[in-house]
Formats: C-alpha cells, structure tokens, sequence
C-alpha cells in the first residue's frame, strides 16, 4: 500500500502532530510507503490565485500544485489530519484542496453530470476539536464537515471508501484520554488501512 498522510496544525508539537506520529507508525508497521505533507512545515501556499486556474485550463500547473496531485495520483490512501477551527479545518489545509483537488485532475464534467476521477483510492480524515462529542454533534459541527469535506471533497473525487474519526475534547481531557486516543487511532489504521 503507498499513502500520503497530509496534515495541517501550526504548532509542531500539537496533539494533531502526535497523531500524524501514531499514523504513520502504523502504515509503516504495514508495510506501506508513505509520504507525510506537513503544510505548515512545507510553507504550502494555500491561496488559489490566477496562475493555478491558467494552469488547470492549459496544463502547465504550478510545480507545487503539479506535485501534490503526482503524490495524490501515486498513493492508495489518503489521510489527512486536521483541528476543528470554525467547524470545519484551518485555511491552510482548505487552501491545499481548493488548489490541488482541481478540475481535470480531482473532477471532470460530463455530458451526464460531474465524475469523480480519483477512483479506487481510499480517504480517511481524522480531526480533534474542543468540543465534546454532545456539544458537536448538538451544533452540526460533524455534519457539517461530513458534508462539505468527507462527502463533497472524497464523494465527490470519486473515492471508493471514506471514513471520517473525530478525537473529541482534546484541550479539557486527561492524558490517559487522550493517549487512548492514540490507541483507538492507531487501531482504526490498522483496520482501514488493509
């Protein structure tokens, strides 16, 4: 199996990174290739600009864009680790799908509709919020990013599975909480990742 793990937080030394740490520990213990994008340590420019859509429309992508779509295109998995800002994740790691996740490469229209191009791989997210699992499912905030990030971002590329975990109240519990976790992630990575 090849993965890519992308995952966005500014503080290297976050609870998303020690995630990032218990997934890629996994994949590895599975034989995988993996590939770890850190787009905050990358310096990844998140901002769709007017080169990025001359460059979907006449093939001459900007090279960071050109990248991350040959490490999308090359791997098996996909997982991408995240904090729960706004109900949905940081600017950094939207910026990345709105440039990298594009027409022609993510997408195609057709006579029937819009199709999926990135058939056969499989898509985990894994996010950490603030708030409990009462309080989020209460507000929508897990609807709400199922929707517009699990369905509409690996939906609608045409993945064949997708899952989505969220690892609640990570500021306000213990850290025999949160090292459980950690286990419960790197058991999930073990089931889904076969």
């Amino acid at each position: 199996m090849k993965a890519v793990v992308i995952y966005a937080h500014p503080n290297p030394v976050s609870f998303v990174a020690a995630v990032v740490t218990v997934v890629e520990e996994e994949l590895l213990n599975k034989g995988a290739e993996v590939r770890i994008k850190d787009l905050y340590g990358m310096n990844f420019n998140p901002v769709l600009g007017e080169d990025d859509f001359r460059g979907y429309h006449t093939g001459n992508l900007p090279e960071d864009v050109k990248q991350e779509q040959e490490d999308i295109a090359w791997a098996d998995l996909v997982v991408m680790i995240a904090p729960v800002w706004w109900y949905s994740v940081p600017a950094m790691l939207k910026g990345y799908i709105d440039r990298v996740f594009s027409l022609g490469f993510a997408y195609e229209y057709t006579s029937t509709g819009p199709r999926g191009m990135l058939n056969g791989k499989k898509a985990l997210l894994i996010t950490t919020s603030g708030a409990d699992e009462k309080a989020a499912k209460a507000a929508g905030m897990l609807d709400a990013i199922e929707d517009s990030l699990v369905k509409g971002l690996f939906g609608f590329s045409g993945f064949a599975e997708y899952r989505y975990k969220n690892l609640f109240a990570v500021p306000t519990v213990s850290d025999a909480d949160r090292k459980q976790m950690l286990i419960q992630t790197r058991e999930l990575i073990k089931t889904y990742s076969e």
